[in-house]
């Protein structure tokens, strides 16, 4: 009897552990026009926490370089959840929120001045998730970062990505 009890319990807690992890790679197009794939990111988090399907960090790193005259990068550190709203074809929403690093340097060609800008503000993103079985799913988003134009070199106070990725639970 303890023959077959033992590799069971194996077994058994080892689905336990194994249906806890979330990870979800991403890439980034935006903040600019015309800019193309422009970023990447990860979710590192739990599964079934909190009364929600996942609870995660989300960090991502955004740049855009113009002919090195023109360069600036956003880095986001989000805390997220993800709540499933129809079980067949399995479909959840994710929103995170957080808080964005902003750097920028400028150096106009005829001056030959270096200029370098920091900041910080406000981030938020909202993703669609389909679900292809229990272990992997798609999603589709987009984040909003609102950062006082006052301390960057971008035209507005807010900026927009659309982000896409695929989720792995383990």
């Amino acid at each position: 009897m303890n023959k077959i009890l033992v590799p069971l319990l194996l077994i058994s807690s080892t689905s336990v552990f194994a249906n806890t992890i979330h990870v979800s790679p991403e890439m980034k197009i935006g903040p600019y026009e015309g800019s193309g794939i422009s970023g990447a990111g990860i979710q590192l988090g739990l599964t079934d926490r909190l009364g929600l399907d996942a609870v995660y960090l989300s960090y991502s790193h955004t740049s855009a370089d113009f002919y090195g005259i023109d360069n600036d990068r956003l880095k986001t550190y989000r805390l997220g959840g993800q709540y499933q709203l129809v079980n067949k074809p399995k479909m959840s929403l994710q929103l995170e929120v957080g808080f964005v690093d902003y750097e920028g340097s400028r150096e106009p060609i005829f001056t030959g001045k270096k200029q370098h800008l920091e900041g910080k503000g406000a981030s938020m993103s909202a993703s669609w998730v389909i679900a292809v079985n229990d272990n992997i799913a798609f999603r589709a988003g987009t984040d909003f970062n609102y950062i006082d134009r006052d301390n960057t070199f971008l035209s507005y106070d807010l900026t927009a990505t659309i982000s896409t990725g695929i989720v792995l639970t383990f």
